[in-house]
């Protein structure tokens, strides 16, 4: 099966909220307001809660308390709404996975981790979006939770795999399906109607120099992976890197020092934990 013929057989499944749907179709219109906005998400109260909760964390620092959604919308802009949305949903579309195929805790844990570290990585550079960054972190393994949904049995023998071999586990699915995970998940985000800034590094997470348009978010999230790898490792027996052979590393001309890499990856760290709590609640209970 190819990605989208795998993505289009289970489109009920992945469906996003319908609150979530609307925004997205609001986002696409000159016409909208953010008077438009506020009256859907007034419709989901748990929408709500969550977005207000995102929006006074640490994922953005404001001094003080914010309120109200208008308030919100005023303050970050409605294409940062689409953001803030996406990473409180993305989580339940994907809640009925069995915990005895992938520990989902972890899963988000790493995936928040891995979304501030693309954020700071954009601020550092200044050559994308910071919140935009957040959520390509965020979602860029997504499609490793639709294979596992759709093809349990490949899926675990890949990860098996990975554990035995010390290889990463896009090439063991390159291998064994012809498509990687990567590419599942940006056909995923597609289907979701959301902009090509988003999924096309996604798709190119493990090759940016193949990305056209997008090859500097791209080439972020690949750095922001490569980090995530030393401190929140996929898999605990893989190889994993240390962070020292990240030093020094070009991020669109510009060197990542090893101040500024250390800075990244604490800040991440007290962070992802406040996130988590509030796109996954459950999760804290094992911590």
């Amino acid at each position: 099966m190819t990605p989208e013929e795998i993505i289009n057989e289970m489109g009920p499944l992945l469906s996003l909220p319908e609150s979530v749907v609307r925004i997205n179709e609001l986002l696409d219109s000159p016409q909208s307001s953010a008077k438009d906005f506020g009256e859907i998400i007034s419709h989901d109260p748990a929408l709500a809660v969550r977005l207000l909760k995102l929006v006074n964390s640490a994922l953005y620092g404001f001094p003080a308390q914010i309120d109200t959604i208008s308030r919100a919308i005023t303050l970050i802009g409605t294409e940062e709404l689409r953001s803030l949305v996406m990473t409180t949903s993305a989580t339940q579309v994907f809640h009925g996975i069995a915990s005895d195929m992938i520990d989902m805790n972890v899963f988000w844990h790493r995936s928040v981790y891995c979304g501030l570290v693309a954020k700071k990585l954009a601020v550092f550079n200044r050559s994308a979006a910071g919140e935009a960054m957040f959520l390509v972190g965020l979602l860029h393994n997504i499609g490793s939770l639709v294979l596992f949904s759709r093809l349990p049995d490949q899926a675990q023998h890949i990860l098996a795999e990975a554990e035995r071999s010390g290889r990463f586990v896009f090439e063991i699915e390159k291998q064994k399906l012809a498509f990687d995970s990567a590419e599942l998940g940006a056909t995923l985000l597609k289907h979701w109607h959301l902009p090509k800034k988003l999924w096309e590094p996604v798709r190119f997470q493990h090759q940016p120099d193949v990305s056209s348009e997008y090859f500097h978010e791209a080439q972020l999230l690949s750095l922001a992976l490569k980090i995530t790898n030393c401190v929140e490792p996929e898999l605990k027996t893989e190889h994993v890197a240390d962070l020292e052979t990240l030093k020094g590393a070009e991020l669109n001309g510009q060197e990542l020092s090893e101040e500024a890499l250390e800075l990244i990856t604490i800040a991440a760290n007290a962070e992802s934990f406040e996130v988590l709590s509030i796109i996954n609640p459950d999760a804290m209970l094992i911590y």
